[in-house]
């Protein structure tokens, strides 16, 4: 087989036209493209374009079994704060599917990117049939008529555009067209070699008013920094962010912003979950004690339960709950995790169904026990409380003695104080209930916004200074 990697992309994509694919979808899309929507949501710079791929031809396979993890994947970059999303649905050498960008688009809520390597206004018009709101052209990949064609009908159907440029007369082919989001692409698609030197240069000489987008090539935190410095303000990331393990994590460290988790615990209205996912919370609890005022019975918890899509864990809070009771809940809600502020009957050995955060409460000092666990959660109060007091204990104990296990704190936190309590404590994620809350189990929006903000406002440590 001859040519560049390009030129075997482009002639598998023609086959494919010729063969009859990229007919419009015959019902309107659920969710209708939103050019403009894109668009609004690069210029907040720093943007995060974070991309679904399954492989590629220079990198191999990157996400393995992607169809299954779309919506994950989707959920994950949202809670991040991704500011939208690239779907590859390129099927010969990167593994994509056209079905996977409806899918991504409905369960994150972010407005995306259909990237292919469009020649054809069949495309176009099919990424409007499955509701995109943007498309990728290529410059090098079409000759000028045929780039400006294309970008205009995709115009007329409500598309965004991002014009894919790799040297100075790409960009300016680009800006020709009226492009107003220029993508510079690190890797040479002829060679797949990346050169960041290249598109750093490449961004100062683009005239302002256009939407710059590195894209490739862009590994954390710094490369985001230099580049910015360079005129960029949105960032196509992919394959850093899918090896990273934990791609909502991966998202905020390019972001600049810290990675603590958060969870909302108490929940009792869908509004309230609601706010929380649009919010970037991570965790959501639902409570079930006999002793806590935001005690839902099992039905309501199964219909909250079914209402909790896109969250990293819901998690079912038991305190004074015997050990059949939990069982039972368990098997009607089906909780992520369990949060257990005792042991039923005193009973460490039992075999949950679920993970377990076990409930450490503090009083004069910092007890750590060797209760089984996925996490323990520090809070307020003694024996048999359910937590959610409002009332904060001293977390100076925390500078003294850290638990070897990651550990959530809770206990009186609340906008005002979260930031604080993230930099002495260093904790792997915070607990709120009361903090965000109008009354009992009632949450307010704009509080949880803020306390997100907050805790979000604390960067991580560097790695020699954690302990």
């Amino acid at each position: 087989m001859t040519g560049t990697i390009l030129d075997r992309i482009l002639d598998a994509k023609r086959r494919r036209l010729g063969d009859g694919e990229f007919a419009p979808a015959p019902t309107a899309p659920a969710l209708a493209p939103d050019g403009a929507r894109f668009e609004s949501a690069l210029r907040a710079a720093p943007a995060v374009i974070a991309e679904i791929k399954h492989r590629s031809p220079s990198a191999g396979e990157i996400l393995p079994g992607a169809a299954a993890r779309v919506e994950a994947v989707a959920n994950g970059y949202r809670r991040g704060g991704a500011a939208a999303l690239s779907i590859v649905i390129e099927q010969d050498f990167f593994g994509g599917d056209p079905a996977w960008l409806p899918r991504a688009k409905a369960a994150s809520g972010l407005p995306v990117l259909m990237k292919d390597f469009i020649v054809d206004e069949r495309q176009v018009e099919f990424a409007a049939s499955i509701g995109a709101d943007a498309i990728l052209l290529i410059v090098c990949a079409l000759d000028r008529a045929a780039l400006s064609r294309l970008h205009r009908r995709a115009l007329e159907l409500g598309l965004a555009v991002l014009v894919e440029a790799h040297d100075e007369d790409e960009a300016r082919s680009a800006v020709d067209a009226g492009a107003r989001i220029v993508g510079v692409n690190a890797r040479d698609l002829r060679t797949f070699r990346v050169d960041l030197d290249r598109m750093a240069r490449l961004g100062e000489a683009m005239p302002t008013g256009v939407v710059r987008v590195a894209e490739s090539g862009i590994g954390g935190v710094d490369d985001v920094r230099r580049l910015s410095r360079s005129g960029y303000g949105a960032f196509l990331v992919g394959e850093s962010l899918l090896r990273s393990g934990d791609v909502a994590r991966g998202v905020r460290l390019l972001r600049g912003k810290g990675t603590t988790e958060v969870k909302v615990c108490g929940l009792t209205r869908e509004e309230d979950l609601k706010a929380c996912r649009e919010l970037g919370v991570d965790h959501v609890g639902l409570n079930f004690s006999p002793l806590s005022p935001r005690r839902l019975s099992t039905r309501d918890g199964a219909r909250l339960r079914g209402a909790a899509e896109g969250f990293s864990r819901v998690v079912a809070v038991f305190a004074g709950n015997p050990a059949e009771e939990i069982e039972e809940i368990v098997r009607a809600v089906r909780p992520d995790v369990l949060q257990l502020t005792d042991p039923p009957e005193g009973d460490l050995a039992r075999e949950w169904p679920k993970p377990v955060w076990q409930v450490v409460h503090v009083t004069d000092s910092l007890a750590v026990p060797g209760w089984p666990g996925e996490r323990l959660l520090f809070d307020t109060g003694g024996k048999g409380s359910p937590g959610g007091t409002g009332e904060t204990f001293d977390w100076r104990h925390f500078q003294e003695r850290r638990p070897s296990r990651p550990f959530v704190l809770a206990g009186g936190i609340r906008p005002e104080n979260a930031a604080e309590a993230v930099r002495l404590v260093r904790p792997w994620g915070v607990d709120v209930a009361s903090g965000v809350e109008s009354a009992p189990g009632i949450k307010d929006r704009e509080k949880i916004g803020r306390f997100v903000r907050e805790v979000r406002s604390v960067p991580d440590l560097p790695v020699e200074e954690q302990r």
